[in-house]
């Protein structure tokens, strides 16, 4: 549970590149599309009927909880490995964004009474535009699949639990559709593949951590 010092400096190094990259690049997408006047119509009637549970959101919110988790089970190429896949998934993902402009076909019900600082900093950071594909499905699915290798097994059951319990509330709270999950597991295996587990580029000759 403690660590070694090169790990946290590692982990906290990646975690200022990440955000570096993830804000001005999911925020600028955001923004372009909301200028837009077409979006795509990108979810099935029948999800419409899916309820809204407010309550979840906790479940949504427990994947900040995975920026810490790392530096406890893995070690430096198991890190570069796995932050790696995450620059990976927000860089294609944004590229999904742009070229699928969507609109969610959710009426946002505000914030929910049951909790709602929680709703108001989903609504400040998140416009329902970056939708497909959901990159907070492809950043749970590459910190809980890093984190299930490096557990022993009853662990990994937990972890399971955890990540179907993330795709779950992207729908419950009416964050995403059911393509947008789809699309998000289909961008975490192409950055599981993108990457080796050493950390270095698949496509590279040389295996350079």
């Amino acid at each position: 549970m403690r660590p070694a010092r090169a790990d946290v400096v590692l982990s906290l190094r990646w975690a200022a590149l990440l955000t570096v990259l993830f804000l001005p690049v999911y925020g600028l997408c955001n923004w372009i599309t909301a200028q837009r006047d077409a979006r795509y119509r990108l979810w099935f009637d029948w999800e419409l009927g899916i309820p809204f549970v407010p309550q979840m959101i906790w479940v949504y919110l427990s994947l900040f909880a995975c920026f810490f988790l790392p530096m406890f089970a893995l070690r430096a190429p198991a890190l570069n490995a796995l932050c790696r896949r995450l620059a990976f998934a927000v860089v294609v993902s944004a590229a999904g964004f742009l070229l699928l402009p969507a609109q969610t076909g959710f009426e946002r019900p505000g914030v929910a009474a049951e909790s709602p600082a929680a709703f108001a900093l989903v609504y400040f950071l998140d416009l329902p535009h970056n939708l497909v594909p959901s990159l907070h499905v492809s950043w749970s699915a590459l910190f809980l699949l890093a984190l299930r290798e490096a557990s022993a097994p009853w662990l990994r059951r937990i972890l399971e639990v955890w990540f179907i319990s993330l795709c779950a509330s992207v729908l419950l709270v009416y964050q995403h559709h059911v393509i947008d999950v789809a699309g998000g597991l289909l961008v975490a295996w192409a950055a599981h593949a993108a990457v080796r587990d050493d950390g270095s580029w698949a496509w590279l000759s040389g295996r350079q951590p």
